[in-house]
């Protein structure tokens, strides 16, 4: 026998139980996919409740958005010294000449992975910062975009509210479990 005998033994002998396996193992697979799916919108929910009730009480004057800026704004900073500082470090310890384009040194890799992402972190924060300040500035529309985006109610489904700020989400997992998708349960605006 020869090789191309083999191989059409072997294909025919996996090619009935892969089209079983692929018939059986489809619905769960996507049922994972819509459940995963289910739950970062979830996730990306409450995170977006969770900005908006913070902007809402910076405009309201509950909360002072001075420190808030001032957190990011140091955040910001202290990223890119780090970054400037791995820059100095890759460029005193190696320094770069001609030939060194056309080689890749694992040490300067790293390091201008980390510098490269300190950067952007920096940036970030201060992305953050002047997103915050928009949305105070034109805080009706920005409270109409969240009304359009999660169907005009803004409260966090499966939430323990003890305090205003001390939002405490119940697991995603038992939540979908009890048939509350988070996507249903909303108190209006105030």
């Amino acid at each position: 026998m020869s090789v191309g005998d083999w191989i059409g033994i072997v294909s025919l002998v996996l090619v009935i139980p892969l089209g079983i396996a692929t018939n059986l193992l489809t619905p769960r697979f996507v049922a994972y996919l819509e459940r995963r799916k289910l739950i970062k919108s979830i996730r990306s929910k409450e995170q977006e409740i969770k900005a908006y009730h913070r902007v809402k009480a910076f405009k309201d004057g509950i909360r002072d958005k001075y420190p808030h800026y001032i957190l990011l704004a140091t955040l910001c900073v202290c990223f890119e010294l780090i970054a400037v500082m791995l820059a100095l470090v890759a460029f005193v310890n190696f320094p770069i000449s001609i030939a060194d384009f056309f080689t890749v040194q694992p040490a300067r890799l790293i390091l201008g992975v980390l510098t490269g992402g300190f950067f952007v972190l920096g940036f970030g924060f201060l992305a953050i910062i002047s997103d915050t300040e928009r949305r105070l500035e034109k805080f009706d529309e920005y409270t109409a975009e969240v009304r359009r985006k999660w169907g005009g109610r803004c409260r966090m489904s499966g939430v323990v509210e003890s305090h205003f700020f001390a939002l405490k989400p119940i697991s995603t997992s038992r939540r979908i479990a009890s048939g509350r998708d988070g996507l249903s349960s909303w108190s209006s605006l105030q």
